[in-house]
Protein backbone atom coordinates (compact mmCIF):
# COMPACT_ATOMS: atom_id res chain seq x y z
CA UNK A 1 0.00 0.00 0.00
CA UNK A 2 2.76 2.33 0.83
CA UNK A 3 4.53 1.36 -2.34
CA UNK A 4 1.50 2.26 -4.42
CA UNK A 5 1.29 5.73 -2.93
CA UNK A 6 4.94 6.27 -3.66
CA UNK A 7 4.53 5.36 -7.31
CA UNK A 8 1.53 7.67 -7.65
CA UNK A 9 3.42 10.55 -6.17
CA UNK A 10 6.40 9.83 -8.39
CA UNK A 11 4.29 9.83 -11.56
CA UNK A 12 2.50 13.02 -10.56
CA UNK A 13 5.76 14.76 -9.81
CA UNK A 14 7.21 13.66 -13.14
CA UNK A 15 4.20 15.03 -14.98
CA UNK A 16 4.54 18.37 -13.25
CA UNK A 17 8.24 18.52 -14.03
CA UNK A 18 7.57 17.71 -17.69
CA UNK A 19 5.09 20.57 -17.97
CA UNK A 20 7.37 23.20 -16.51
CA UNK A 21 9.75 23.56 -19.49
CA UNK A 22 6.88 24.16 -21.95
CA UNK A 23 5.26 26.78 -19.76
CA UNK A 24 8.60 28.45 -19.24
CA UNK A 25 9.28 28.38 -23.01
CA UNK A 26 5.94 29.99 -23.78
CA UNK A 27 6.63 32.68 -21.24
CA UNK A 28 10.10 33.31 -22.61
CA UNK A 29 8.70 33.62 -26.18
CA UNK A 30 6.76 36.73 -25.14
CA UNK A 31 9.32 38.01 -22.72
CA UNK A 32 12.25 37.69 -25.12
CA UNK A 33 10.61 39.53 -28.04
CA UNK A 34 10.13 43.28 -28.16
CA UNK A 35 7.36 45.20 -29.96
CA UNK A 36 8.39 47.03 -33.11
CA UNK A 37 8.45 50.76 -32.42
CA UNK A 38 8.48 53.60 -34.94
CA UNK A 39 9.23 52.88 -38.59
CA UNK A 40 10.65 55.22 -41.22
CA UNK A 41 10.06 54.59 -44.92
CA UNK A 42 11.60 56.47 -47.83
CA UNK A 43 9.44 56.63 -50.98
CA UNK A 44 10.89 57.36 -54.41
CA UNK A 45 8.48 57.28 -57.36
CA UNK A 46 9.32 57.52 -61.06
CA UNK A 47 5.67 57.39 -62.15
CA UNK A 48 4.75 60.22 -64.52
CA UNK A 49 1.71 61.16 -66.55
CA UNK A 50 1.71 59.14 -69.74
CA UNK A 51 3.66 56.20 -68.28
CA UNK A 52 2.35 52.67 -68.65
CA UNK A 53 4.81 51.29 -66.09
CA UNK A 54 4.82 51.81 -62.31
CA UNK A 55 8.40 52.30 -61.14
CA UNK A 56 8.45 52.93 -57.39
CA UNK A 57 11.15 52.26 -54.78
CA UNK A 58 10.55 52.08 -51.02
CA UNK A 59 13.44 51.70 -48.59
CA UNK A 60 13.66 51.43 -44.80
CA UNK A 61 15.05 54.49 -43.03
CA UNK A 62 14.74 52.98 -39.56
CA UNK A 63 12.77 50.37 -37.62
CA UNK A 64 13.04 46.80 -36.36
CA UNK A 65 11.70 45.17 -39.50
CA UNK A 66 12.46 44.52 -43.17
CA UNK A 67 10.57 45.29 -46.38
CA UNK A 68 9.56 42.05 -48.06
CA UNK A 69 7.37 43.38 -50.88
CA UNK A 70 6.11 46.56 -52.57
CA UNK A 71 3.06 46.54 -54.86
CA UNK A 72 1.30 49.33 -56.77
CA UNK A 73 -2.31 48.36 -56.14
CA UNK A 74 -4.16 50.76 -58.47
CA UNK A 75 -2.25 50.46 -61.73
CA UNK A 76 -4.31 51.75 -64.68
CA UNK A 77 -5.22 49.50 -67.59
CA UNK A 78 -3.52 51.99 -69.89
CA UNK A 79 -1.49 55.08 -69.04
CA UNK A 80 -1.24 57.10 -65.86
CA UNK A 81 -3.12 60.36 -66.37
CA UNK A 82 -3.28 63.77 -64.76
CA UNK A 83 -4.56 63.76 -61.15
CA UNK A 84 -4.09 60.00 -60.67
CA UNK A 85 -2.88 59.08 -57.16
CA UNK A 86 -0.74 55.91 -57.18
CA UNK A 87 -1.29 53.64 -54.17
CA UNK A 88 1.39 51.32 -52.78
CA UNK A 89 1.09 48.37 -50.43
CA UNK A 90 4.33 47.85 -48.52
CA UNK A 91 4.70 44.53 -46.69
CA UNK A 92 6.94 44.61 -43.60
CA UNK A 93 8.26 41.62 -41.64
CA UNK A 94 9.40 42.00 -38.03
CA UNK A 95 13.05 41.28 -37.24
CA UNK A 96 14.00 38.28 -35.11
CA UNK A 97 13.07 38.89 -31.47
CA UNK A 98 10.53 41.57 -32.51
CA UNK A 99 6.80 41.52 -33.19
CA UNK A 100 4.04 43.89 -34.29
CA UNK A 101 1.74 44.43 -31.38
CA UNK A 102 -2.02 44.64 -31.75
CA UNK A 103 -3.27 48.14 -32.51
CA UNK A 104 -0.13 49.28 -34.32
CA UNK A 105 -1.08 52.77 -35.56
CA UNK A 106 -0.46 54.84 -38.70
CA UNK A 107 1.19 57.53 -36.59
CA UNK A 108 4.05 55.10 -35.94
CA UNK A 109 5.07 55.18 -39.62
CA UNK A 110 7.03 58.20 -40.84
CA UNK A 111 7.47 58.86 -44.56
CA UNK A 112 10.29 60.69 -46.30
CA UNK A 113 11.23 61.29 -49.92
CA UNK A 114 8.38 61.95 -52.34
CA UNK A 115 5.19 63.50 -51.00
CA UNK A 116 2.91 60.72 -49.76
CA UNK A 117 0.47 59.77 -47.00
CA UNK A 118 -0.04 56.60 -44.97
CA UNK A 119 -3.62 55.64 -45.86
CA UNK A 120 -4.09 52.46 -43.83
CA UNK A 121 -2.30 49.75 -41.85
CA UNK A 122 -3.25 46.07 -41.56
CA UNK A 123 -1.58 43.64 -39.16
CA UNK A 124 -1.24 40.04 -40.37
CA UNK A 125 -0.40 38.11 -37.24
CA UNK A 126 2.35 39.54 -35.08
CA UNK A 127 5.17 39.19 -37.61
CA UNK A 128 3.75 40.98 -40.68
CA UNK A 129 2.42 44.49 -41.26
CA UNK A 130 0.96 45.85 -44.51
CA UNK A 131 1.13 49.61 -45.00
CA UNK A 132 -0.88 51.33 -47.76
CA UNK A 133 0.70 54.57 -48.98
CA UNK A 134 -0.98 57.07 -51.32
CA UNK A 135 1.29 59.26 -53.42
CA UNK A 136 0.58 62.86 -54.33
CA UNK A 137 -1.65 63.34 -57.38
CA UNK A 138 0.26 63.25 -60.65
CA UNK A 139 0.58 66.54 -62.47
CA UNK A 140 1.34 66.48 -66.15
CA UNK A 141 2.71 69.07 -68.54
CA UNK A 142 1.96 69.51 -72.22
CA UNK A 143 5.11 67.58 -73.04
CA UNK A 144 3.63 64.50 -71.35
CA UNK A 145 0.94 64.22 -74.02
CA UNK A 146 0.71 63.72 -77.75
CA UNK A 147 -1.22 66.87 -78.71
CA UNK A 148 -0.06 67.55 -82.26
CA UNK A 149 -2.57 68.00 -85.10
CA UNK A 150 -1.84 68.38 -88.80
CA UNK A 151 -3.37 68.47 -92.28
CA UNK A 152 -6.04 71.01 -91.32
CA UNK A 153 -8.12 71.56 -94.44
CA UNK A 154 -11.58 72.35 -95.81
CA UNK A 155 -14.04 70.12 -97.54
CA UNK A 156 -14.89 72.81 -100.07
CA UNK A 157 -18.20 71.24 -101.02
CA UNK A 158 -19.99 72.15 -97.78
CA UNK A 159 -17.59 74.04 -95.50
CA UNK A 160 -16.60 71.13 -93.26
CA UNK A 161 -13.28 71.54 -91.43
CA UNK A 162 -11.14 68.40 -91.16
CA UNK A 163 -7.80 67.57 -89.54
CA UNK A 164 -5.66 64.68 -88.31
CA UNK A 165 -6.17 64.32 -84.59
CA UNK A 166 -3.89 63.48 -81.68
CA UNK A 167 -3.80 60.47 -79.38
CA UNK A 168 -4.32 62.25 -76.07
CA UNK A 169 -6.80 64.99 -77.01
CA UNK A 170 -9.83 65.29 -74.75
CA UNK A 171 -11.35 67.73 -77.25
CA UNK A 172 -10.38 70.15 -80.01
CA UNK A 173 -10.64 73.91 -80.22
CA UNK A 174 -11.16 75.87 -83.44
CA UNK A 175 -10.89 79.55 -84.32
CA UNK A 176 -12.64 80.71 -87.47
CA UNK A 177 -11.49 83.67 -89.60
CA UNK A 178 -12.86 85.52 -92.61
CA UNK A 179 -10.40 87.65 -94.58
CA UNK A 180 -7.97 87.23 -91.65
CA UNK A 181 -10.49 88.69 -89.16
CA UNK A 182 -11.51 86.57 -86.17
CA UNK A 183 -15.13 85.37 -86.19
CA UNK A 184 -15.59 82.83 -83.41
CA UNK A 185 -14.19 80.03 -81.27
CA UNK A 186 -15.71 76.55 -81.49
CA UNK A 187 -15.12 73.46 -79.33
CA UNK A 188 -16.33 70.46 -81.35
CA UNK A 189 -15.63 67.69 -78.86
CA UNK A 190 -13.37 64.79 -79.87
CA UNK A 191 -14.43 64.61 -83.52
CA UNK A 192 -11.76 65.46 -86.10
CA UNK A 193 -14.18 67.20 -88.42
CA UNK A 194 -16.72 69.94 -87.91
CA UNK A 195 -19.21 71.74 -90.14
CA UNK A 196 -18.31 75.44 -90.07
CA UNK A 197 -21.07 76.29 -92.56
CA UNK A 198 -22.88 78.53 -90.06
CA UNK A 199 -19.94 80.94 -90.18
CA UNK A 200 -19.72 81.10 -93.98
CA UNK A 201 -22.39 83.76 -94.27
CA UNK A 202 -20.89 86.02 -96.93
CA UNK A 203 -18.30 86.19 -99.65
CA UNK A 204 -14.70 86.05 -98.47
CA UNK A 205 -11.67 83.91 -97.79
CA UNK A 206 -12.06 81.66 -94.75
CA UNK A 207 -9.45 79.86 -92.66
CA UNK A 208 -9.50 78.11 -89.33
CA UNK A 209 -6.96 77.28 -86.64
CA UNK A 210 -7.25 74.05 -84.69
CA UNK A 211 -5.46 72.64 -81.65
CA UNK A 212 -5.79 69.59 -79.43
CA UNK A 213 -6.65 70.16 -75.77
CA UNK A 214 -6.09 67.86 -72.81
CA UNK A 215 -7.06 70.39 -70.12
CA UNK A 216 -7.35 74.16 -69.73
CA UNK A 217 -3.61 74.41 -69.07
CA UNK A 218 -2.40 71.62 -71.39
CA UNK A 219 -2.88 71.90 -75.11
CA UNK A 220 -1.01 71.60 -78.38
CA UNK A 221 0.06 74.27 -80.84
CA UNK A 222 -2.39 75.91 -83.23
CA UNK A 223 -2.41 74.46 -86.75
CA UNK A 224 -3.67 76.75 -89.54
CA UNK A 225 -5.79 75.36 -92.35
CA UNK A 226 -5.65 76.05 -96.04
CA UNK A 227 -7.92 78.86 -97.26
CA UNK A 228 -11.46 78.51 -98.59
CA UNK A 229 -12.73 81.33 -100.80
CA UNK A 230 -16.45 81.56 -101.58
CA UNK A 231 -18.75 83.91 -103.47
CA UNK A 232 -21.93 85.45 -102.11
CA UNK A 233 -23.95 82.89 -104.07
CA UNK A 234 -21.98 80.01 -102.57
CA UNK A 235 -22.44 81.43 -99.07
CA UNK A 236 -26.18 81.64 -99.64
CA UNK A 237 -26.33 78.05 -100.83
CA UNK A 238 -24.36 76.86 -97.78
CA UNK A 239 -26.80 78.67 -95.49
CA UNK A 240 -29.81 77.09 -97.18
CA UNK A 241 -28.32 73.65 -96.66
CA UNK A 242 -27.50 74.48 -93.04
CA UNK A 243 -31.04 75.67 -92.26
CA UNK A 244 -32.40 72.39 -93.61
CA UNK A 245 -30.09 70.40 -91.34
CA UNK A 246 -30.56 72.49 -88.19
CA UNK A 247 -34.35 72.25 -88.58
CA UNK A 248 -34.02 68.55 -87.82
CA UNK A 249 -34.34 67.09 -91.30
CA UNK A 250 -30.70 66.11 -91.52
CA UNK A 251 -27.95 64.61 -89.39
CA UNK A 252 -26.81 67.92 -87.92
CA UNK A 253 -29.89 68.41 -85.69
CA UNK A 254 -29.00 69.08 -82.03
CA UNK A 255 -30.84 69.64 -78.75
CA UNK A 256 -31.45 72.39 -76.20
CA UNK A 257 -30.03 71.90 -72.70
CA UNK A 258 -31.04 73.79 -69.56
CA UNK A 259 -29.23 74.30 -66.26
CA UNK A 260 -29.37 76.83 -63.44
CA UNK A 261 -27.69 79.50 -65.59
CA UNK A 262 -29.81 79.22 -68.71
CA UNK A 263 -30.05 77.41 -72.02
CA UNK A 264 -27.38 75.99 -74.31
CA UNK A 265 -27.72 74.33 -77.69
CA UNK A 266 -25.72 71.14 -78.06
CA UNK A 267 -25.01 70.26 -81.68
CA UNK A 268 -25.23 66.67 -82.84
CA UNK A 269 -21.44 66.33 -82.68
CA UNK A 270 -21.33 67.49 -79.05
CA UNK A 271 -20.08 71.02 -79.77
CA UNK A 272 -21.45 74.36 -78.56
CA UNK A 273 -21.34 77.74 -80.32
CA UNK A 274 -19.72 80.55 -78.31
CA UNK A 275 -19.64 84.30 -78.96
CA UNK A 276 -21.62 83.94 -82.15
CA UNK A 277 -24.96 83.49 -83.85
CA UNK A 278 -26.53 80.16 -84.68
CA UNK A 279 -29.62 79.55 -86.78
CA UNK A 280 -31.83 76.81 -85.34
CA UNK A 281 -35.07 75.85 -87.01
CA UNK A 282 -34.93 78.99 -89.14
CA UNK A 283 -34.54 81.29 -86.09
CA UNK A 284 -31.35 83.14 -85.17
CA UNK A 285 -30.01 82.95 -81.61
CA UNK A 286 -26.91 84.45 -80.03
CA UNK A 287 -24.71 82.48 -77.60
CA UNK A 288 -22.27 84.12 -75.18
CA UNK A 289 -18.70 83.14 -74.29
CA UNK A 290 -19.98 80.32 -72.09
CA UNK A 291 -22.35 79.02 -74.79
CA UNK A 292 -25.51 80.31 -73.05
CA UNK A 293 -28.31 81.73 -75.18
CA UNK A 294 -28.80 85.45 -74.52
CA UNK A 295 -32.36 86.66 -73.92
CA UNK A 296 -34.24 89.96 -73.42
CA UNK A 297 -31.31 92.04 -74.56
CA UNK A 298 -29.66 93.93 -77.37
CA UNK A 299 -26.58 92.48 -79.06
CA UNK A 300 -24.07 94.63 -80.94
CA UNK A 301 -22.62 92.72 -83.89
CA UNK A 302 -20.54 93.95 -86.82
CA UNK A 303 -21.57 97.55 -86.26
CA UNK A 304 -25.30 96.90 -85.86
CA UNK A 305 -27.71 96.29 -82.99
CA UNK A 306 -30.04 93.27 -82.82
CA UNK A 307 -32.72 92.43 -80.26
CA UNK A 308 -33.30 88.99 -78.70
CA UNK A 309 -36.69 88.26 -77.17
CA UNK A 310 -37.60 86.36 -73.99
CA UNK A 311 -36.83 83.04 -75.72
CA UNK A 312 -33.60 84.29 -77.26
CA UNK A 313 -34.99 84.57 -80.80
CA UNK A 314 -33.79 87.52 -82.88
CA UNK A 315 -36.71 89.82 -83.71
CA UNK A 316 -37.26 90.88 -87.33
CA UNK A 317 -39.64 93.39 -88.98
CA UNK A 318 -41.20 94.46 -85.68
CA UNK A 319 -41.10 96.79 -82.71
CA UNK A 320 -38.94 95.76 -79.76
CA UNK A 321 -40.23 95.90 -76.15
CA UNK A 322 -38.42 99.22 -75.64
CA UNK A 323 -40.10 100.79 -78.69
CA UNK A 324 -37.34 100.47 -81.29
CA UNK A 325 -37.83 99.27 -84.86
CA UNK A 326 -35.85 96.42 -86.39
CA UNK A 327 -35.79 95.56 -90.07
CA UNK A 328 -36.02 92.43 -92.17
CA UNK A 329 -32.47 91.43 -91.25
CA UNK A 330 -33.12 92.09 -87.54
CA UNK A 331 -30.87 95.15 -87.39
CA UNK A 332 -31.97 98.33 -85.60
CA UNK A 333 -33.36 100.87 -88.06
Amino acid sequence: MKKGKYLLLTVTAAALLAAIPFQAFASRDTENRSPVGSIGLNVSSSIHVGDESSDVDVSLDFGDCDISNVDVINEPSGKWVDKDKPKLEVTLEADDDYYFKSGYAKKNVTLSGDSATVTSIKRKGDEELRVVITLKALKGTSSDYSLDVDEAEWDQMDGVAEWNGSEDAKYYELRVYRDEKFLSTVKPGKETKYNLGRYLTQAGTYTFDVRAVYSDSRHGEWQTSDSFTITAEQAQEIQKTLVFKEAGSGPAAGAWEQDALGYKYRNSDGSYVTNNWQQIGGVWYFFDENAYCKTNTWVFWNGKWYYLDVNGAMLVNTTTPDGKQVGEDGALL
